[in-house]
C-alpha cells in the first residue's frame, strides 16, 4: 500500500517549513505519526511503500522503522533527478519546498548514501508511484 508522507505531515505543516530549527518538535510528531500509521497499515497484512522525503533527522527515522519492524523492514529511497524533483515540487498541492531546499535535501542524502546502502537508491525520474510500487514489490534492493 503507497502511504503519501507528505499528506500525513500537512497537519503539522500546512505551509512546509519542516526544517526550520523552531519546527523539531513538530517534525517528530509527524514522524511519529508517519511511523504509526505505516505500523496500522502492516497490521492489516500489507506491504507498505512511505513516498516521504524525512526532512532532517534521516538515520534516526529509519533507526526507529527498524527497530518497529526488524526483519521485516527495508528501505527503498525514491531518488530521481533534482530536476524530476524540482518539478514535481512545483506541482504539489499541499505546499511547495522549492529548489534551493530540494538541492540541500539531495545533498544530505547523497552524504548518507553509504550508510543506508547504494542499492537502496531507486530512480524514480519520470516514472508513476504505481509505476515505483510495482518496481520496488517486484525486485530485491537489499
Amino acid at each position: 500500500m503507497y502511504l503519501d508522507g507528505d499528506n500525513e505531515d500537512t497537519e503539522f505543516f500546512p505551509n512546509g517549513d519542516q526544517w526550520l530549527p523552531e519546527n523539531t518538535e513538530n517534525l517528530k510528531m509527524a514522524h511519529e505519526k508517519i511511523l504509526r500509521r505505516t505500523k496500522e497499515i502492516a497490521e492489516q497484512g500489507q506491504n507498505v511503500v512511505i513516498d516521504y522525503i524525512i526532512f532532517g533527522r534521516y538515520m534516526e527515522f529509519i533507526e526507529s522503522f527498524r527497530e518497529e519492524f526488524g526483519e521485516d523492514f527495508s528501505i527503498v529511497v525514491l531518488f530521481p533527478s533534482q530536476e524530476e524533483l524540482n518539478k514535481r515540487d512545483a506541482n504539489r498541492e499541499c505546499w511547495t519546498t522549492g529548489a534551493d531546499r530540494i538541492a540541500a535535501v539531495y545533498a544530505e542524502f547523497e552524504a548518507i548514501k553509504d550508510e543506508i546502502g547504494k542499492s537502496n537508491f531507486l530512480d524514480t525520474t519520470g516514472k508513476s508511484y504505481e509505476k515505483t510500487i510495482g518496481s520496488i514489490f517486484s525486485e530485491s534492493h537489499d
